[in-house]
Formats: structure tokens, C-alpha cells, sequence
């Protein structure tokens, strides 16, 4: 989710301080840090993209669409996004920050990168919102609740994604150091410039659509809460099946929302932190790359936690699958009998 830039200077998620000097840097970035960590995060992005390709693929071949379909084929394709400008971020931190691509190359992929943040969290607040309407209030704005109205709203989140990030691609450049070294960096002239990028892009990717998001899921436990507790007195319904419901909604809830939180809280914490320090310390670097694992570890997790938390999509998985194979195996006979009969 977040610009993979190293410490020492300015990226479109990274607001670090331009004025810390290379040679402390250099000190700060150590092997395991230009080796493993590039590594593990490389590691963590082939996951995601195999897991979110397999999303995709599922949904696409699936011959009934939902609409939590539409907006899980979005945020796929987000973190795909994202996942494709990897390796040219991964490169540059191998490199200990050099970038070698050009400026117009670094200005796609700092803005790319961007968006998918941008993108990401609105879907994910529009998807936590029609699940409430879904359950709560479901004779309510039942016109904008269709395939066809999904698929428009899914489309003007991508338009205003793009458009947030329109200060990115207007400031991301390529940095020229007077020893000759080269960065890809997000410009930020002045503190004053720092300081409202950094609330710029904390409030709008997190503090802003978690409340929302928390909102909406604790209303539908609620419900769903109150529900199993008349269905128990009234004596109408198995009072076993609801709770099961009860349970299930709830750890369901609870590692999508905490996912959420653990990936991108840290990260943003840590930007905010960033603003109050004239000298980052060794430690500060270290949580850093630690909160950016992070980040890149929900791309290569949502997607798996969607199969599991989910019979009905395993089961189209499978189905998909199964159909792959019995065309492949249909071809491969079609192939055989044409050869015989050439022969």
C-alpha cells in the first residue's frame, strides 16, 4: 500500500526529511536491510499476486455475480496494481535508494502507488457500507444496490482515486544528489509542505474511512445480536443456528477490520511520529521498515482470507477450477482425435 522508498529522502508515502544527510543514512542501512528485507518483501508481493490473481480469475468465471463480488474483483485489482510497480521499488532499495528507471518511470509508479491507497480504502468503505444496508436496511436504497449500479459506483471510486493523487504526479520526481546520486522522491519544498502532505495522506487513507468502517460493522453486529436474541425468546428458531451466525459474523468482523488496523496503523503512526523529529534515530528507521512489511503483507493476505472466510467462494473456486480442467482435458482429446485422423 505504501511508496517502498528508503530513509533518507521524500516519496509520495514517505515524507522523510530531504535534510538528513546520506552518510547517515548510509550508516542506518545495513545488509539485512538492502538483502532480506527487499527479500521478504518480494517474497510477500508473489503471494499477493498469485492470491489476487486467483480472485480475480474466480470471479470473472463465476456465472452469478454478487455484489460484494464487484467490490472484492476491485480491491484485487487494486493490490494487482500496486503488486505490478513492485519490482522497480524493490530494485531501488536493493540499491540502497538509487532509482536507475528515469523520472517519467518513478512518477508512474510513486502515483500508481498512491492510488491503490487511495482506492483501496474507499472501496473497502463503500463495501462495509452496502453490507450494512444489506443486512440492517435492506428495503432501503435498494435501486443503487444492483450489479449495474455497483459496477458505476466502483468506477467513479476509481476516478476520484486518481484524482487525489493528482499532487503526486505533479511533484514526484527524480532527485539529483551533487555527488551524482539519484532518487525517486516525492518534492516536498518546505516542513509546512511535509506536514500537509503527511495529514493529507494519514486522514484520507485511514483516519478517515476506519471510524466509518468500524461503524457500519459494529451496527451489524448489533442487529444480528438483537435478531438471535428475539428469535431465542419467541422460540421460532433453532436458538443453536443463529448464535453459529452470530459467531461466524463476528470473527469475520474481526480479522478483516484488525487486518485493516494492524497494516496501515503503524504506518501511519509512524508518519505522524516522523513530523516531530528533527533526527530520525536507528529506531525510528527500524520501525519503519518493519510498519512497511506490514503494509505489503495485507495485499498478500486478503485475498487468502477472503477463501477461508468464505464457504460460497471456495466452492466457486473449486468449480472454477474443476471447469479449467475439464476443457483443458476436452482440448487435449479434440487435439488427439484430430491428429488420428490426419494420420
Amino acid at each position: 500500500m505504501n511508496s517502498f522508498q528508503p530513509s533518507f529522502w521524500n516519496s509520495t508515502s514517505n515524507p522523510l526529511n530531504l535534510s538528513q544527510s546520506r552518510e547517515f543514512s548510509y550508516q542506518s542501512i545495513s545488509t539485512a536491510e538492502t538483502i532480506i528485507l527487499p527479500a521478504l518483501i518480494g517474497i510477500l508481493c508473489s503471494t499477493g499476486l498469485v492470491g489476487n490473481i486467483l480472485i480475480v480469475f474466480t470471479i470473472i468465471r463465476s456465472r452469478k455475480k454478487t455484489i460484494p463480488d464487484i467490490y472484492i474483483c476491485n480491491l484485487a485489482v487494486a493490490d494487482l496494481v500496486h503488486i505490478i510497480g513492485m519490482p522497480f521499488l524493490i530494485h531501488q532499495w536493493a540499491r540502497g535508494g538509487e532509482w536507475v528507471f528515469g523520472s517519467p518511470l518513478c512518477t508512474i509508479i510513486t502515483s500508481l502507488d498512491t492510488c491503490n491507497q487511495f482506492a483501496c480504502s474507499a472501496i473497502m468503505t463503500v463495501m462495509s457500507l452496502d453490507r450494512y444496508l444489506a443486512l440492517v436496511q435492506p428495503f432501503k436504497l435498494t435501486s443503487l444496490r444492483t450489479r449495474s449500479k455497483t459496477i458505476r459506483i466502483n468506477l467513479c471510486l476509481w476516478v476520484a482515486s486518481f484524482a487525489l493523487m493528482l499532487p503526486v504526479w505533479i511533484s514526484s520526481k527524480v532527485i539529483k544528489f551533487k555527488d551524482g546520486f539519484e532518487s525517486c522522491a516525492f518534492d516536498l519544498a518546505s516542513p509546512d509542505d511535509v506536514l500537509w502532505y503527511t495529514l493529507y495522506l494519514t486522514i484520507t487513507t485511514f483516519f478517515f474511512p476506519l471510524p466509518l468502517i468500524l461503524v457500519c460493522y459494529i451496527l451489524i453486529l448489533c442487529y444480528t445480536w438483537e435478531m438471535y436474541q428475539q428469535n431465542k425468546k419467541s422460540g421460532c428458531y433453532n436458538p443453536s443456528i443463529p448464535r453459529q451466525r452470530v459467531l461466524r459474523l463476528t470473527r469475520m468482523v474481526l480479522v478483516l477490520v484488525g487486518v485493516f488496523v494492524l497494516s496501515a496503523a503503524p504506518y501511519h503512526v509512524i508518519q505522524l511520529v516522523n513530523l516531530q523529529m528533527a533526527q530520525p534515530t536507528l529506531t525510528f528507521y527500524v520501525s519503519y521498515y518493519f510498519s512497511i512489511c506490514l503494509s505489503y503483507a495485507s495485499s498478500g493476505i486478503n485475498p487468502f482470507l477472503y477463501i477461508l472466510l468464505s464457504g460460497n467462494f471456495r466452492k466457486r473456486l473449486t468449480q472454477c477450477t474443476h471447469i479449467q480442467g475439464k476443457t483443458t482435458e476436452r482440448e487435449i482429446n479434440h487435439f488427439g482425435n484430430t491428429l488420428k485422423s490426419s494420420f
